[in-house]
């Protein structure tokens, strides 16, 4: 009989125990794992004592993990869990249990079998999915009730009235009266096109005796261009739109700026607001390609680093930046905090943050060609039917006639039967000289170009060319010319090829070497065009083995030789060849895109949960969805880049969101009583304040949605009530309940923003240039070097003088006159302004170039209209405040004048606070 010694029985013991359990599959929590647990981990992650807010007790509480995010168990994969890595670890100073010499490995192999046995997890899985969630703003939306019997008569007929009142009512406050009429009409202006009425526009609404003469007025406001204007600038202020890189070197963006007058002109068409945010995430994907700018409108640092680690950082904070503005846009959350950690007030999971990471992983900064409007498509489409009539009316000019025309660089046209591709490929053999160039590689199915990597086409290549303005990308962006170019690193042999984001048939390549004609060497001479379906097994489709032979000379086509017809013929043939060079010139300039500031996308790869934020520390991979607690959309791994944003961002807009309506129309009465109903109008979690007035809220919430989620329609229900046509001035019973008005016992008066003060300038002195949209105007004066160096304008003229709106965002840096009124650069989402007071404000007001350009300009405005003294004096006063002096206010004005001068008393006027205060 074999004698086996004590130790290695127990250990042979064990590990047929493990082997059974695993393999029948039937390991019980209770029964098998819970008494591990008990000896070793509960004093710390028990009911009693739950370190890291990690507990053990329960399957559902190790689902669950810590708040460092970490999950201590990822279902069926032990060898991704958290808690496997902590008790096999090696270093005893990460090893659980703490100071132990670690668990049995038969303890061990039951943790791991208990994981791994998924099964038994969907139950704890089913527990955590969709927790207890009792905080107010995550309630699905009711419409209140509407307590009719909380106001006089007069406050009825509107349930915003109404639900004010009976919060009023509670404080033994009320409603103030009406303001007058001048009042009231100067406020609807500042409020809504942030400028001033002008004194005829007062005298009219004052002696309008009709009726409806308020609703006509609100209506004529609604209407104007001046609304999207300011409303615009709202938005622009949230989502951190700016028209420069920030960071180090702060370079220019040159075509941002459409997306300033998309989101302008969002606002003056009514666009519903759930579309508004669709066309923002995945407007590429519903034929509103430059809405995704609101994607890439924060910073970004466009000097990447050499070390790898300092890349991915800077790529976190990219997609950090996207998904941060993202979720407190529009769901008014702050997900970013959710990035090391789970989130410590709201029920947003670490694994919440990167599954949304996941849905934005493909967006990269950069510009993006908007694709031809059908008109300009239609006349691209007769141009190339033109040109390729003249072409087959020249052929019989060419040399080698048996031959396609030769290579040339600037257009090239290669066509072939139908044929299905998932990856096409461009070889080159031969040059004109040099390594290959070519500016933009264009694959056509039918009449599409599918090669777009705005239409999720990624390219590859061989190698390429180092420099700075010759890059891959430019092979499928969109754009034509030699500064957006490809080179190959090799004169011979080299290829670039571009995978389609899915199989579909293609039957033309065109391709050139720099399609505005500017230059003609390094281009490809001998050539193949190879196509796959899976980027192994190729097909040669088409090259230049059929073509004339290049010449060096060649400017737009082959060599043709009219010299040899007679003198009739051979005219006719240059003069189609000269229509054939003009049409190609109409052809390229008419087919290059718009380029915008509007992102670029490509399929991202798999996305991990990071432990504790870091790059370096990727643990198990995670779905792309929206937040697991409020029932987020959640998709595959291998779901398309464009698909995942157009999932998230239907989620986000859906009519059964809790958070998405209320966080709009909180910002809607935010702007027009200067407080929110949530004061914290980008959070509306656990860390934010609570609603004055929560019927209220939930109330324009519903209304909101049921209106088809018409912003231009709750801006109506606001300005036709009793609330907002209230009175301005103080009350004492009122101050002393509620000094700050948040109750709205009276409209509370307010300084304008930066942008309110300066356009009222320019719209008193008469110079305000109304020019709407294009490129904006600069404030600065700047310094060209590889970082930017902005230094502010010393002179003004009129390309000053348009709105504000229109001034060229420039992070880092402010105006010089208004940015001192808390005027925000762009860098980050400014979500409301604040309102400080400072000497800066006066003395800028006081004595910088601008105002006192504009108070001359002002003078000579009044002198222009003229009239007495009194009757100048009585005019500055209807420009700048809305009404007429007091006789006390003319006497003053007068002795002033005779003191100081009309220059003086100018200035004065634009510095007063009633000037600069909505009343």
């Amino acid at each position: 009989m074999i004698s086996i010694p004590l130790h290695r029985a127990a250990c042979m013991f064990a590990a047929v125990f493990c082997v059974q359990v695993q393999a029948a599959d039937d390991v019980d929590f209770q029964r098998d794992v819970l008494p591990i647990l008990k000896q070793h981990c509960l004093d710390c992650h028990g009911a009693d004592e739950a370190e890291s807010k990690l507990r053990l007790d329960s399957m559902s509480g190790a689902l669950k993990g810590g708040d460092s995010g970490e999950r201590a168990i990822v279902p069926g994969r032990s060898n991704q869990s958290y808690l496997i890595e902590l008790i096999t670890s090696k270093d005893p100073a990460k090893r659980m249990p703490p100071e132990s010499s670690g668990l049995p490995d038969v303890d061990i192999n039951i943790l791991k079998a208990w994981i791994d046995t998924a099964e038994p997890w969907k139950t704890a899985e089913q527990e955590i999915a969709q927790p207890a969630i009792e905080h107010w703003s995550f309630q699905p939306l009711k419409r209140p009730a509407v307590p009719h019997n909380a106001a006089t008569a007069t406050h009825q007929s509107e349930p915003i009235d109404a639900l004010i009142s009976k919060r009023l009512k509670h404080e033994g406050l009320q409603l103030s009266n009406h303001a007058g009429r001048r009042r009231l009409i100067r406020r609807l202006y500042l409020v809504m096109l942030g400028l001033p009425p002008t004194p005829e526009q007062i005298d009219a609404f004052e002696q309008d005796k009709r009726v409806d003469a308020w609703d006509r007025l609100v209506e004529d406001v609604l209407s104007s261009p001046r609304y999207g204007e300011r409303w615009g600038q709202h938005w622009l202020d949230l989502v951190r739109f700016g028209e420069t890189d920030g960071y180090e070197t702060n370079r220019e963006r040159p075509n941002a700026w459409p997306y300033r007058d998309w989101v302008i002109d969002a606002f003056n068409t009514d666009k519903p607001y759930n579309t508004f945010i669709i066309e923002q995430l995945a407007g590429d994907a519903v034929g509103t390609a430059i809405g995704t700018s609101f994607l890439v409108a924060g910073p970004v640092d466009i000097v990447k680093g050499s070390n790898p680690e300092l890349q991915q950082m800077q790529r976190q904070d990219e997609l950090a930046d996207i998904i941060n503005t993202t979720s407190t846009a529009f769901l008014g959350l702050t997900v970013g905090c959710a990035r090391c950690h789970n989130h410590k007030f709201d029920p947003i999971a670490q694994t919440d943050y990167y599954s949304m990471q996941a849905v934005f992983a493909g967006v990269n900064h950069g510009e993006t060609g908007l694709p031809l409007t059908k008109e300009t498509q239609a006349k691209v489409t007769a141009l190339d039917e033109k040109i390729a009539k003249l072409r087959k009316r020249l052929a019989k000019f060419i040399d080698e006639r048996s031959l396609r025309e030769a290579v040339n660089a600037r257009q090239n046209v290669d066509t072939f039967d139908a044929i299905p591709a998932r990856f096409v490929r461009f070889t080159i053999n031969a040059t004109s000289g040099g390594q290959a160039c070519i500016d933009e590689l264009q694959i056509f199915s039918g009449k599409q170009n599918v090669a777009l990597a705005s239409s999720g086409a990624k390219p590859s290549s061989s190698g390429d060319f180092v420099h700075p303005l010759h890059k891959l990308e430019h092979i499928n962006d969109g754009r034509f010319g030699n500064p957006q170019s490809w080179i190959s690193s090799a004169v011979s042999g080299g290829w670039v090829q571009i995978e389609l984001p899915s199989e579909i048939m293609i039957e033309s390549v065109v391709w050139g070497r720099d399609r505005t004609g500017g230059y003609r060497d390094r281009l490809a001479t001998d050539y193949r065009i190879d196509v796959s379906l899976n980027g192994e097994t190729w097909s040669s489709v088409t090259g230049s083995s059929d073509r004339a032979a290049f010449r060096s000379n060649d400017v737009t086509g082959p060599e043709y030789n009219f010299d040899a017809f007679s003198n009739e013929e051979g005219n006719s043939g240059r003069a189609m060849l000269e229509q054939l060079n003009e049409t190609l010139e109409r052809q390229t300039a008419m087919a290059q895109p718009t380029m915008v500031y509007a992102g670029r996308f490509s399929q991202p790869e798999a996305t991990h949960r990071l432990y504790r934020g870091e790059p370096g520390s990727p643990r198990e991979q995670v779905l792309p969805a929206a937040i697991a607690s409020l029932n987020g959309v959640r998709l595959p791994h291998d779901s398309p880049e464009q698909q995942r944003r157009l999932e998230v961002a239907k989620w986000i807009a859906s009519d059964k969101n809790p958070l998405t309506a209320r966080v709009l129309v909180n910002r809607l009465w935010q702007f027009h009583f200067g407080t929110g109903i949530v004061d914290t109008p980008s959070d509306f979690g656990g860390n934010g304040t609570k609603p004055s007035h929560p019927q209220l809220l939930d109330w324009l919430a519903t209304e909101f949605i049921e209106s088809g989620w018409s912003i231009r329609h709750m801006h109506r229900l606001i300005l036709h009530s009793d609330t907002w046509q209230q009175d301005s001035r103080p009350v004492k019973a009122g101050l002393q309940a509620d000094a700050a008005s948040r109750l709205l016992w009276r409209f509370p008066p307010r300084r304008l923003e930066a942008e309110g003060i300066r356009d009222c300038v320019l719209a008193v002195t008469g110079k305000l240039n109304t020019t709407m949209g294009g490129p904006g105007f600069s404030a600065f004066e700047v310094e060209l070097e590889n970082v930017r160096h902005y230094f502010p304008k010393k002179n003004y003229g009129p390309e000053d003088w348009r709105r504000m709106v229109y001034q060229t965002k420039v992070r880092q840096e402010r105006d010089s006159v208004f940015g001192v009124f808390d005027c925000p650069d762009g860098s980050q989402v400014t979500p409301k302004r604040s309102r400080s007071t400072t000497p800066l404000q006066a003395l800028n007001l006081l004595n910088s170039r601008f105002l006192v350009q504009q108070a001359e300009l002002f003078v000579e405005r009044l002198n222009t209209e003229g009239g007495a003294n009194e009757d100048k004096i009585t005019r500055s006063y209807k420009l700048c405040f809305g009404r007429n002096p007091d006789p006390d206010e003319v006497a003053a004005a007068i002795e002033f004048i005779h003191a100081s001068g009309w220059a003086q008393f100018a200035r004065a006027m634009l510095n007063a606070n009633e000037f600069v205060f909505i009343p």
